[in-house]
């Protein structure tokens, strides 16, 4: 076991990181009591079994800060042009989750994400040279959904798998290029951001009782993937030294694998609060707290 332990452990941290949180692996598994839903196991051959015992619901705050994600302009399918210096994505949101037989979890989140750009002028065409541009963008809703799943439990162990889906639609509020003094207010651009990810992890439980409190250190592996679309896809920057052209080309993340740690502090078996952080091709660091009814 202590050799599984520490190969699985080697392998999840290696890689690079993309915007959307893991979590807990086990969090399906980990709120088994609450308000009105209490912790029964889920057992068929129960002749006192009752679908209430089946499901229960989570609510909740979730927050996600990255502070410098990577991405790349797409030329094509098959082909990638300079990288973004600096993209910020910061999201605050209400969370819930439908869990069915302590094993499953459906989650949802509706929020809303504010972004940034910041870069040197030439990933946006040779018309903007080498000064420094700055595309800002409405704060705008947004939304994801996924699944997470316990797959195999011993003892204080759990491995655990989840996948979801971002989506925002932020329309662009300005855009600055530094050098050439200008600066263009641009209310008809349409962007729309996705990112969809899978991932597994494991974490291990450390618990006490009277009452129990619990806490859940956690790492995992994802693989990811997002997109940037604009439309148009050029327009003209009005400025002081007259009118600069300024392309904007989709963008794409830069690689596909990732990794994350963290960590959760659970009260009871109703109350928890998780808190993530991502290293590599981002700084990043979420915060999750909820409640099971």
């Amino acid at each position: 076991m202590r050799k599984l332990v520490a190969t699985i452990l080697t392998l999840l941290t290696c890689g690079a990181v993309y915007a959307l949180p893991i979590g807990n692996p086990s969090e399906a598994s980990l709120f088994m009591n609450g308000a009105y839903f209490q912790g029964n196991n889920v057992d068929f051959c129960d002749p006192c079994f009752s679908w209430c015992n089946a499901w229960s619901l989570r609510v909740g705050f979730y927050g996600d800060y990255v502070f410098n994600r990577h991405m790349q302009v797409r030329l094509s399918d098959d082909d990638s042009g300079q990288d973004v210096d600096t993209t910020t994505i910061n999201t605050n949101a209400g969370y819930l989750a439908l869990n069915f037989f302590n094993r499953v979890d459906v989650f949802t989140t509706l929020g809303a994400t504010s972004f940034g750009i910041q870069t040197g002028g030439t990933v946006f065409g040779a018309a903007v040279g080498n000064e420094r541009a700055e595309i800002a963008f409405e704060t705008d809703f947004s939304w994801s959904v996924g699944a997470r799943a316990t797959l195999w439990q011993c003892g204080c162990f759990d491995l655990g798998i989840e996948g979801q889906y971002f989506q925002s639609t932020p329309d662009v509020n300005y855009i600055f290029v530094a050098d050439g003094g200008a600066y263009s207010y641009v209310p008809d651009i349409d962007t729309k951001y996705q990112e969809w990810q899978v991932g597994i992890g494991v974490s291990y439980r450390f618990a006490t009782s009277c009452p129990t409190v619990a806490l859940i250190p956690y790492a995992g592996v994802k693989w990811a993937g997002s997109r940037w679309s604009f439309s148009p896809s050029s327009v003209t920057v009005i400025g002081s030294d007259g009118d600069i052209a300024f392309n904007l080309p989709n963008l794409q993340s830069a690689k596909l694998w990732g990794y994350a740690i963290g960590m959760t502090f659970e009260l009871c078996d109703v109350i928890g609060v998780n808190v993530e952080g991502r290293f590599g091709d981002e700084k990043a660091l979420s915060v999750l707290g909820q409640f099971r009814f």
